[in-house]
């Protein structure tokens, strides 16, 4: 019998730790340690049951966006929250697909300013935008491409 763990992993972990992001972002502003943590030890269980394909390179690649992303938030461009969901989903994601993935965050990125935009709008005044759940850009960009992966196909 083949192990089921690094289904599950694919399958459930992800998608849910994605998921609790988004709502906790959007709620709060705040994307939980919790919930990166459990995506980066997802990760490494993965790697321990089965093999990772480019598993050097997505090491690099998230190690890379995790110093740029703190270098945005040290200049209070990004929350702390979005730099570390960036990096721990450069470890689910292929590296090739980080090109879309950057896409597809501007591009949902796009509408939550719109929205914001609207929203204020509709309030009386457009003002300025306090922050925007981007953690809500980040997790969606990977919920859509997650099933393009390999690890998904793998699973």
């Amino acid at each position: 019998m083949e192990n089921a763990l690094p289904g599950v992993l694919v399958h459930w972990l992800f998608p849910a730790a994605l998921s609790l992001a988004m709502a906790c972002d959007l709620v709060s502003r705040i994307i939980p340690n919790l919930v990166v943590g459990g995506l980066v030890a997802g990760f490494a269980i993965l790697c321990a049951f089965s093999p990772v394909p480019d598993l050097a390179a997505r090491l690099l690649l998230a190690a890379a966006i995790l110093g740029v992303g703190f270098a945005l938030f040290a200049q209070d461009i990004i929350g702390a929250g979005d730099a570390k969901l960036a990096a721990a989903l450069a470890l689910w994601l292929d590296p090739a697909q980080l090109p879309a993935f950057a896409l597809l965050c501007g591009g949902i990125g796009l509408l939550l300013v719109a929205a914001a935009t609207w929203r204020a709008r509709r309030g009386g005044g457009l003002g300025r935008i306090a922050t925007l759940p981007y953690g809500v850009a980040l997790a969606g960009a990977g919920l859509l491409l997650f099933p393009h992966s390999v690890l998904m196909a793998a699973a």
